[in-house]
């Protein structure tokens, strides 16, 4: 391109615009006048007036053209430019030193964004610091990610681990604006995405209003209990029993939290067998935690379990879980509500042990604790 050129012929249509042809200059003080009243509007005013009237108006449609004839060619130069600013943005971004970066690295990076931006269900410290209550939506997660470039959205849409951790949370702080359909369209592209990876789930409900919403998503995440690495569930009672669809269907769990703080007590009972029962048949267990779980009856969880969160009372024949390496255990605060433990309960392999009251402690013959001498932590 030749800017000279091109500066030239723009020079010379400049200078091609013809000057306005206007009233001759001794009228102005007629018209003058006239408007301001300090002379009288005689008969002969009219035709010259008409006169000089169409002579400007006769203009006006030539100035008109050839302003849109400009602003059509300002658009042209406009688009040129843009196009050329878009490929040298383009050509310029191959010399960043990001653009050598290897795939892997990204990969890496974004799960920590995604594990950030959500809930993390790794951190066993984090189960009470809910920071967050957002429900799944298209503007979180590995869709933002996805939206920065075309490479960051290969990256993104090629990386199964970052959409196997799902998160629902039915909070009284959830996005008002959220619907079901969007709810819906958002878990299906994340099951989608996440090929056959585990996945990792949270699961809350605490706002009644939002129940009939929960209702309808649960029964994905119940079809992919097949999945499930880990799960962290807060549920009403109606969803809770539905857990019992999932015995000898949760072959990769290895870490379960069940809440039930926000159930009433006047509403709890014992449950089923088969609902306390559910994942007795989970091979690769190892976490559990059962938080605010006293009325509903002993559960029954895998006797291989490493670890264990919950009142003392609620699992069935401690002793049996031989396999224990770290508890923590909570003492009834309930009134009306008795612990019916038959100490001493043994457990040889526990060296890392967390309990809300010292008399907690008679309950325990803990051998391996002693000789690690590992210090006992309380928590109130």
């Amino acid at each position: 391109m030749n800017a000279t050129d091109a500066m030239l012929h723009l020079d010379a249509v400049a200078r091609s615009i013809s000057e306005p042809i206007l009233p001759p200059k001794a009228l102005d003080s007629q018209i003058s006048g006239i408007l301001r009243a300090t002379r009288p509007f005689l008969d002969t005013d009219r035709d010259w007036i008409l006169e000089n009237l169409e002579v400007l108006e006769q203009q006006i449609p030539v100035y008109d053209a050839l302003l849109k004839r400009i602003d059509e060619v300002r658009l042209d130069v406009q688009r040129h430019r843009d196009a050329v600013h878009k490929s040298m943005a383009a050509y310029s971004s191959t010399l960043a030193p990001i653009r050598r970066l290897p795939r892997e690295l990204f990969r890496a990076v974004f799960r920590e964004v995604q594990i950030s931006l959500w809930y993390n269900t790794e951190d066993p410290e984090s189960y009470d610091e809910l920071e967050d209550y957002q429900m799944l939506v298209f503007s979180q997660g590995p869709w933002k990610l996805s939206h920065v470039c075309g490479a960051w959205r290969d990256i993104v849409l090629s990386y199964p681990q970052l959409w196997s951790h799902i998160v629902l949370q039915y909070h009284w702080t959830s996005h008002p604006t959220e619907t079901l359909h969007h709810t819906i369209s958002a878990l299906q592209a994340m099951i989608l995405r996440s090929a056959q990876h585990p996945l990792d789930i949270v699961f809350e409900v605490e706002d009644i209003d939002k129940h009939d919403t929960a209702f309808q998503v649960f029964p994905m995440i119940l079809e992919e209990s097949y999945r499930w690495r880990s799960m962290i569930l807060q549920v009403p009672l109606t969803l809770l029993e539905e857990m019992k669809m999932v015995r000898e269907k949760i072959p990769c769990l290895e870490s379960l939290t069940m809440k039930t703080a926000f159930i009433p007590y006047p509403d709890r009972e014992e449950l089923l067998e088969d609902i306390r029962s559910a994942f007795i048949d989970a091979p690769r267990l190892q976490k559990v935690v059962l938080d605010h779980a006293e009325l509903f009856g002993n559960f029954v969880f895998p006797f291989h379990i490493t670890h264990l969160a919950t009142y003392m009372s609620n699992v069935t024949n401690l002793e049996a879980y031989q396999s224990l390496v770290e508890c923590h255990f909570i003492d009834y605060k309930h009134p009306g509500v008795i612990m019916d433990i038959p100490p001493p309960i043994h457990l040889p392999n526990v060296r890392r042990l967390f309990v809300s009251s010292p008399h907690l402690l008679s309950y325990l013959r803990l051998p391996s604790f002693r000789q690690s001498h590992d210090l006992l932590h309380q928590r109130s």
